[in-house]
């Protein structure tokens, strides 16, 4: 029973989740990168690559309404807007999204290979299971919640932008809003 308590709720996570950056189409997290003076774009180099939401194998890709898994065809170029680990953070159809470096290739406006120069920035990764957001760095702080004030919870392997530190919390940036993540259910990493 608790299991398939557990999994509805990661299910309501997950929908959750995916609903608000179909309403926002906006980014868990990203990375800082150097300003350079060409554009660049990432070419998708497969037939079928999935562009999920977040820059892990686990993370909900992007689907039509109807539940099919909506992919960028062969060739495509996607506006690049960063990358984290071995994914590219990019644009398509006015989401942003990650894709598998595997499936894909950096090139500027001229057509030329391009590389990206990381500036160090850290994450909070979220390592419980349906964690809350709260509104400030204490249990007497609200919970965050979505627009229509349903329950935020994050699946385990999120990641935020860090922001720093107050007492047991995190501070941290979630869709662009400023919230606090407990200690106990996350870890800062590069």
């Amino acid at each position: 029973m608790k299991r398939l308590v557990r999994t509805m709720a990661v299910m309501l996570a997950l929908s959750a989740s995916v609903a608000m950056q179909a309403a926002t189409k906006a980014p868990l997290s990203t990375t800082n990168l150097e300003v350079q003076q060409q554009k660049k774009y990432v070419v998708v180099n497969g037939n079928g690559v999935r562009l999920r939401f977040e820059p892990n194998l686990n993370s909900s890709w992007l689907r039509y309404d109807n539940g099919k898994p909506r992919y960028a065809p062969k060739g495509t170029k996607l506006t690049y807007l960063g990358e984290k680990g071995d994914f590219y953070y990019v644009e398509y159809a006015g989401y942003k999204l990650y894709i598998s470096k595997q499936y894909s290739s950096l090139t500027t406006s001229s057509g030329t290979k391009a590389t990206a120069q990381k500036a160090d920035k850290y994450f909070v990764v979220v390592n419980g299971v349906n964690v809350r957001l709260r509104t400030g760095p204490s249990t007497k702080y609200n919970y965050f919640t979505w627009d229509d004030g349903s329950p935020c919870y994050l699946p385990k392997g999120t990641y935020l932008d860090y922001l720093g530190q107050s007492g047991d919390f995190y501070k941290c940036t979630y869709q662009g809003h400023t919230v606090y993540i407990s200690k106990k259910f996350s870890y800062v990493t590069k």
